[in-house]
């Protein structure tokens, strides 16, 4: 399946470029947040919803794989919907972005409505189908076998606090791609671990995929994720976690959506309490990103970091989470 998994990649490579050059050639892009300081002014036109491309190239690859072995595994089935129905709505979001020129998009409301929906979908299809194990303890050889409620509260936690973190993560160049391809290094051995072998060519072809889109998005990006990608990676990982009874490991895995989410909690509820932030802006990657228009005072000391210092700083402490998790997988 070598040539599979190649053919992934370079059919990536190749959508995703006829994406932004159409989007160029449109005169269209990403608008930008006003966040009050000014951050991101420079990206403003950035080819957005660049997810799209990679999808398409990963659903291309899963058809072929099914086409070939006869046979839809049911966590397959999982995962795979999982992805596409967090996907659609990031593509709902990403095309009101795009088509009013405005960074609103999608209501928060409903975002969180059709999220609930997926959820849904995919309770109802896994519980049948029995597709989501026993919840695994780190470091400790023992899992929780949940009550069915509480296995239906376990997915709607699950995916909507991954996919919303990994939305907020989407803020650097590569960022995302780079922490979401670790996490996948991370599942690729926990599926070889458990003999789920059709799961873990999804996630090859997943992992091939991405890398063909991260050849246009690493800095200078070319063209960004845009909540297409972003939901579509958090809705991945998210499935991810539930099939292979790794929900707790979550916490490792995905340490830097984890931190990133944190932060912004940490931001809102110390601005209400306190009328002072913590951050210089959050989520936590603007903190250390240069800004200008800062007219307020914030308790963490400033730090200003080239982009790409950043981006290599976090994929290294994602790295060290990941592979803490493997050791408390173990």
């Amino acid at each position: 399946m070598w040539w599979l998994s190649a053919g992934t990649f370079f059919v990536s490579l190749i959508l995703t470029r006829l994406w932004l050059g159409l989007q160029e050639r449109r005169n269209i892009g990403q608008p930008i947040r006003d966040y009050g300081p000014e951050i991101h002014t420079h990206k403003k036109g950035t080819p957005t919803a660049g997810g799209l491309s990679l999808i398409l190239a990963f659903l291309a690859s899963v058809g072929v794989t099914i086409a070939l072995q006869g046979t839809l595994d049911t966590k397959v089935l999982c995962v795979v919907g999982a992805m596409l129905g967090f996907a659609l709505i990031g593509l709902v979001d990403d095309g009101l972005k795009i088509f009013q020129r405005d960074s609103q998009g999608l209501a928060g409301r409903y975002k969180l409505l059709l999220q609930c929906a997926v959820c849904g979908v995919f309770t109802g299809i896994a519980l049948s189908l029995q597709a989501v194990p026993p919840v695994k303890v780190p470091f400790i050889d023992g899992a929780f076998v949940f009550s069915p409620l509480l296995t239906i509260g376990l997915i709607f936690l699950v995916f909507v606090s991954t996919v919303n973190a990994f939305n907020e993560t989407d803020g650097l160049d590569g960022l995302l791609g780079g922490v979401t391809l670790i996490a996948l290094g991370a599942y690729g051995v926990i599926l070889y671990l458990q003999n789920e072998l059709a799961l873990l060519s999804v996630v090859l072809l997943a992992a091939m995929a991405l890398l063909g889109f991260l050849w246009w998005n690493v800095h200078p990006a070319k063209i960004i994720l845009g909540d297409t990608g972003s939901f579509a990676l958090g809705g991945l990982v998210g499935a991810l976690a539930l099939v292979t009874g790794t929900a707790l490991f979550l916490l490792l895995i995905a340490i830097i959506p984890l931190l990133e989410t944190l932060s912004v909690i940490i931001q809102v509820i110390s601005f209400k309490l306190f009328k002072k932030r913590v951050f210089k802006v959050s989520p936590l990657h603007h903190h250390f990103e240069k800004a200008k228009g800062v007219d307020y005072e914030f308790y963490l000391p400033n730090q200003e970091w080239p982009e790409v210092l950043i981006t290599l700083r976090f994929w290294i402490i994602a790295a060290l989470g990941a592979l803490l998790a493997l050791l408390a997988y173990r």
